[in-house]
């Protein structure tokens, strides 16, 4: 409405406008809500399920003969002096993740050392725990031989 000086006053929106947005904005928390709990909870299979789905699939000694060899090149490396101790220690904790997520499904490869342990993963929680001292501290060395060997070990024992 037009005032005395030629003025429109504020525009006065509708109150069923409000409601259509509020409407709205609630269907779309509740379709994200089902989102995220079908996103996530499809993810949470127990660890022997996941590790039943994956041996079907996976060559098992063909994987296993791959990692022995990658373990193998690490090891080679640290011995020619092109790694230091603390990234044969990281290396051979990837690597021990990658072989457990490629064989077993385990997401592994994202896992703290709590998480792997509260995924029934004792082997690969205590060679991962053995290395985190040399891979994060200076001040702690360790043997690139025998975290190798540990490596293996858990390699060739896994079923």
């Amino acid at each position: 409405m037009l005032d005395d000086k030629g003025f429109f006053g504020p525009y006065q929106y509708p109150l069923w406008g409000l409601w259509l947005v509020l409407g709205l904005f609630l269907l779309a928390l509740v379709v994200a809500w089902i989102v995220f709990v079908l996103r996530f909870s499809a993810r949470r299979l127990p660890p022997s399920a996941r590790r039943a789905a994956a041996s079907a699939v996976v060559d098992l000694p063909s994987v296993r003969l791959r990692y022995l060899g990658l373990i193998d090149e690490v090891q080679a490396a640290s011995r020619d002096g092109r790694l230091g101790e603390r990234a044969v220690h990281s290396r051979l904790s990837l690597l021990l993740r990658f072989f457990v997520h490629e064989t077993a499904g385990a997401d592994t490869h994202v896992m703290t050392l709590a998480d792997l342990r509260e995924a029934d993963l004792p082997r690969v929680a205590d060679a991962v725990e053995q290395w985190y001292p040399p891979a994060f501290a200076q001040q702690h060395p360790g043997d690139p031989d025998r975290a190798a060997e540990t490596a293996r070990e858990v390699v060739r024992s896994w079923s």
